[in-house]
């Protein structure tokens, strides 16, 4: 059962950051302000004291700012500190649903919205209808829906600052939003952080931007600065101008509104802007997928009878031509070369029927299985045996514990990606297709002379960043890679090199297979781009920060 505040999605901010964006969006003592998830109150109070810093008098300065939360006790806690300090409450402020309120039009729009994700939505369809014409993914979380709902009520010239999850800036979902953005909004700054400074697992970004006043799309003439901050620490001393912030971030880069597109993955201009502008402009370049195609690994829906252990008494007992070695955990596989041999667990490997087994010790094992009672998830109900397990029937498996046919559609997978790539990565050959679980991109090459190539610049400093930056880095600390974003890794066009060029890189591969030693592969890889050393300094500076981003993040 998910507690209120996973619910709601209720997540507080740092006062630096409230602050700061309080002083950015609201600009003259005359402002009127809505913050639609007042929580306990940090932005709303640090808009008071922004309009008093403006010249707005006490009382009236309290008409001046709306808002709500769907915590009724949250905003009873804020009106009473309201009563404490101020003498009275704020009239404009009370307990709601944001989707089913009406507020006037205001000048200055703050907050920091909640962050649900689809499945907990309360009223999800009706608020995906209200919001139809914009066609978001069946993936939005509810900050999407929020976001939308509140700028209606954001005065044409009104100023924005916001802070949501950053999911938007790369998942497939976020084009319609980002597309929102670029119509609705001049974008003045994206402001991400390397270190988690909320209280919950969502990395997120503030969004600094200005309602624009025409109706007629004309194109944006402004810069959009992207700023990645280390920590809120950015926020501390005096007031900063956005150029200051950007001149005290780790990185950051300018770029016209007018030239990002919706379909790009802005967060990589946080995360390698320079890096990333290079090889956006660059034709020696193409996405992984133009080579390649990566699937999830084996999924067993039940490991505990389908993965086996070496130390565990089954894998003697059960005849070795039921069992395959498995590669079960990028962890345990961070050698250039898998083999069989080097697999700590096996695989049940079994299409027979039972009729066919009788006599085996498999048999017994299959049975033992089907007369065991099976707890279900989250759940006080059980399950009668293992092939009742409803993802199990749901599989359509003949028999029910048949893998053979779904692990061999993932084979040959000659390169094993991590899914989730923590502070050491290496793409692994799979030179005798061991069955590769869940926990990889099982990688299928379709030309077999592209493999050691592939795999050389993907172990390569710049392949690891692009890995890096197509993936998405969670509050714990992972750079979590699926399917999709996986075939767009930025990867060097094979089809451009010359044969002096592929023999660079089999070549300097065979060597890494052997020492361990990356330096050859990224001699290979740059020589090959001609990189100068400044260039060859930027990407060992970008993966630098890219390990650390996710180090810091646990």
């Amino acid at each position: 059962m998910a507690s209120d505040q996973k619910r709601h999605g209720q997540t507080y901010t740092p006062e630096p950051i409230s602050r700061a964006l309080s002083r950015w969006a609201i600009q003259s003592a005359d402002d009127s302000v809505l913050e639609p998830s007042v929580g306990e109150g940090r932005f709303v109070f640090d808009a008071y004291h922004r309009l008093e810093e403006l010249g707005a008098e006490s009382k009236e300065t309290r008409n001046q700012i709306h808002g709500l939360d769907i915590d009724a006790d949250a905003v009873d806690t804020l009106q009473q500190r309201a009563r404490e300090e101020f003498g009275g409450e704020f009239p404009n402020i009370s307990a709601g649903n944001l989707f089913d309120s009406d507020f006037p039009e205001v000048d200055a729009l703050i907050g920091n919205p909640p962050y649900v994700i689809r499945h907990r939505f309360e009223d999800a369809e009706e608020i995906i209808e209200r919001f139809s014409e914009y066609d978001f993914s069946d993936q939005s979380d509810l900050y999407v829906y929020f976001l939308l709902q509140a700028t209606q009520f954001l005065k044409p010239g009104g100023r924005m600052a916001m802070i949501v999850s950053n999911s938007w800036m790369k998942r497939k979902y976020g084009e319609e939003f980002k597309e929102f953005l670029l119509n609705e909004f001049h974008i003045h700054a994206l402001i991400g952080f390397q270190e988690r400074v909320f209280d919950d697992l969502a990395n997120s970004v503030c969004i600094i931007a200005e309602k624009r006043p025409n109706t007629i799309r004309i194109p944006a003439k402004n810069d959009v600065r992207f700023i990645q901050a280390e920590s809120e620490d950015i926020f501390n001393g005096d007031e900063k101008s956005l150029d200051e912030l950007a001149d005290a971030a780790i990185q950051s880069a300018r770029v016209p509104q007018r030239a990002l597109d919706a379909g790009d993955y802005w967060d990589i201009w946080l995360r390698a802007p320079l890096v990333f502008e290079s090889i956006k402009n660059s034709d020696d370049f193409t996405a992984l997928s133009d080579f390649a195609t990566p699937s999830i690994g084996v999924q067993t829906l039940h490991k505990d009878f389908y993965i086996l252990s070496d130390s565990e008494p089954e894998v003697d007992e059960i005849e070795d031509e039921f069992l395959r070695p498995i590669a079960y955990s990028s962890r345990d596989h961070q050698d250039p070369t898998i083999r069989p041999p080097d697999c700590k667990y096996h695989v049940f490997w079994c299409s027979q029927p039972k009729d066919e087994l009788e006599g085996t010790r498999v048999l017994e094992y299959i049975e033992a299985a089907e007369n065991r009672t099976i707890e279900k998830r989250y759940s006080d109900e059980t399950y009668d045996g293992l092939h009742n397990k409803t993802r199990i029937r749901k599989a359509n498996r003949e028999p029910w514990y048949n893998l053979i046919d779904e692990a061999e559609r993932r084979l040959p997978s000659q390169i094993l990606l991590p899914r989730r790539v923590y502070e050491n990565y290496t793409a692994v050959w799979n030179a005798d297709a061991v069955v590769p679980n869940e926990n990889f991109l099982a990688t299928t090459v379709e030309r077999d002379e592209d493999v050691k190539p592939l795999l050389a610049y993907l172990n390569s400093q710049l392949g690891e960043l692009n890995l890096r930056l197509a993936g998405q880095v969670y509050g714990g600390g992972v750079c979590d890679l699926n399917v999709s974003s996986s075939k767009t890794i930025q990867t060097l066009d094979l089809d451009a090199l010359t044969d002096a060029d592929r023999d660079r890189l089999t070549t300097a591969f065979d060597e890494f297979a052997e020492t361990a030693d990356r330096g050859v592969l990224d001699e290979a890889v740059y020589t090959i781009l001609g990189y100068t050393d400044e260039e060859r300094q930027e990407i060992q500076d970008a993966l630098e920060l890219a390990v650390e981003e996710s180090v810091n993040k646990d």
